[in-house]
């Protein structure tokens, strides 16, 4: 009899690459979503290169693009992508610790705190697509009615889920594709003690809007916002907001475009580093 596979171990795929073609790479694999990983290796013009996927997927990245898989120990990762990492302001009055940290006494607690476990899944803060997105969110509930609603595309750790329904939204809908991102947003959203954010399981480009909202976030490769521009469009109501991010500088025109096209209006643009993030506002009827 065949021994059963050990729940503890997972494979990867790993391959290493030219640090210069980092933004092909990323289209080329874009359809793995939170399942990419990048790590630039400092003081070499190399980059590695991680997939995480279903065997039969895997497997085909080993054939098409080369590179090996690795057999890796999921508690081992898991406590490593939760070690403790140093508290994040946002803004005044928004901040994320890590999961199990704590604030510093010696600074001005802010009002709002998030508790945020990545593990696995995109968005603790850290990044310029996630932290970009976070302060365009925090200006918008001053020009919010009393029943707004926000939708989260590509959730992710189900960060910026969190930070709406604290900022003060009646309801947040949030879907991602990837289950271990699902996972991790239902941690967190325990974690923060969210009661009014809808967590589901969805393929944006094969997912139809059913209502419109005055707040849309979407923070995902670029080629994504690309071909689901029209549903992502169509979930903003007439005189709402659209923050897109997970934007590379060499791809923000194309992205603006796209969307400018669709009746949306740039108010303002952040750049870090390489990642662009837009916000948008639906034209009024």
């Amino acid at each position: 009899m065949a021994a059963k596979p050990d729940p503890r171990h997972i494979q990867r795929w790993v391959r290493h690459a030219s640090a210069a073609q980092e933004d092909a790479w990323r289209e080329r694999l874009a359809f793995l979503g939170t399942g990419l990983v990048i790590h630039l290796r400092p003081g070499t013009k190399l980059l590695r290169l991680e997939g995480y996927a279903s065997g039969s997927v895997l497997r085909r990245l080993r054939k098409e693009f080369g590179g090996k898989l690795e057999r890796i120990d999921t508690v081992e990762i898991a406590t490593r992508a939760n070690a403790p990492r140093r508290p994040l302001r946002i803004a005044r009055d928004l901040a994320i610790i890590d999961a199990h940290g704590s604030w510093p006494p010696a600074k001005p607690k802010p009002r709002l705190l998030l508790r945020i476990a990545g593990a696995m899944a995109f968005g603790t803060g850290e990044h310029a697509t996630t932290a970009s997105c976070l302060r365009f969110l925090r200006e918008e509930p001053g020009r919010m009615d009393a029943d707004w609603t926000v939708l989260d595309i590509g959730t992710g750790s189900g960060i910026l889920a969190i930070a709406a329904e604290k900022l003060g939204a009646k309801r947040v809908e949030a879907f991602d594709y990837d289950e271990r991102a699902i996972k991790a947003a239902q941690a967190n959203l325990r974690r923060n003690r969210c009661r009014r954010i809808k967590l589901a399981r969805k393929n944006l480009l094969r997912w139809k809007p059913r209502q419109r909202h005055p707040l849309v976030l979407a923070n995902v490769f670029s080629e994504i916002l690309r071909l689901a521009a029209p549903q992502i469009t169509a979930a903003v109501r007439p005189g709402g907001c659209l923050i897109l991010s997970g934007i590379l500088r060499t791809q923000e025109e194309e992205i603006l475009a796209t969307f400018l096209a669709r009746r949306l209006v740039l108010e303002k643009t952040a750049r870090r580093g390489k990642w662009v993030t837009l916000k948008l506002r639906a034209r009024e009827r």
